[in-house]
């Protein structure tokens, strides 16, 4: 009995390896993949040439090489009928640079001059003159003539904003562009 109990008692592992099998199985599987891959891609291949070949022929067929080839003639023996009747060309200037000596400057000291006194009253432009008299808060307004619409006429500046200048030409009141005004001068104060 001894020797039945330990002929049935064999060493049975604890783990089963069930990898190698599954493992086989990818392999197999990547490799049939990678041979598909390579397949379609040479079949691409074969087919983008096929399909220039068909071309080709189609063009020999129908004589593209053959009309190509008279258009260029034509094209030559037009170009030489014209050619005598084109103005001449003439060659582009070409600026050439001629290397520059190099001097070496000499710093000598020299005296510092005084600014040469500016003329107090400068003439202002229209637009500074327009800011300042619509940010005046004097009363009654100063009155201005300036050149507006083709004559010069008499007005008051009530204000500005950007381009437009709101003014009083007699009881009416005017909106226009900055740009319409020439020459303005300041009557009363």
């Amino acid at each position: 009995m001894l020797n039945n109990e330990k002929g049935n008692n064999q060493a049975k592992p604890l783990i089963y390896d069930v990898r190698p099998e599954s493992t086989k199985q990818v392999f197999s599987n990547q490799e049939n993949r990678l041979q598909e891959q390579e397949q379609r891609e040479e079949s691409e291949q074969e087919q983008t040439l096929n399909k220039e070949e068909k071309i080709e022929k189609i063009k020999r067929e129908f004589g593209v090489y053959e009309a190509m080839a008279e258009i260029e003639r034509e094209i030559r023996t037009a170009s030489q009928w014209v050619e005598p009747y084109r103005e001449p060309k003439q060659p582009e200037p070409q600026v050439i640079q001629e290397e520059q000596p190099v001097v070496e400057e000499v710093v000598s000291k020299k005296k510092k001059r005084r600014p040469k006194p500016k003329p107090k009253q400068k003439q202002e432009s229209v637009a500074e003159t327009i800011t300042r008299l619509a940010h005046s808060r004097e009363e009654p307004r100063p009155t201005c003539v300036a050149h507006l619409f083709g004559e010069e006429r008499e007005f008051e500046v009530l204000g500005i904003r950007g381009e437009m200048v709101k003014i009083r030409i007699g009881h009416r009141v005017r909106i226009i562009r900055l740009s319409d005004l020439k020459s303005v001068k300041v009557i009363k104060r």
